[in-house]
């Protein structure tokens, strides 16, 4: 530790994200010094929600589902 307060506070990042998740954000950018930013993506990417890999042969909701 550094010993030095920090520039913001994880209450504050928090109280951001749910104001930006309120009125619908898909992402949020911190800017931190020095002149790196951080996005942080509120709604998952469309490969993230894309339906998985087929189950195999033996999973029980595959046999169940044949009907």
């Amino acid at each position: 530790m550094s010993g030095r307060p920090a520039d913001f506070r994880q209450r504050e990042l928090k109280q951001a994200l749910k104001a930006a998740l309120n009125v619908g954000a898909k992402q949020v950018q911190v800017n931190l010094p020095g002149g790196t930013s951080i996005v942080i993506p509120l709604v998952p990417d469309d490969e993230e929600s894309a339906p998985g890999p087929d189950d195999s042969n033996n999973s029980f909701d595959k046999i169940m589902r044949t009907k």
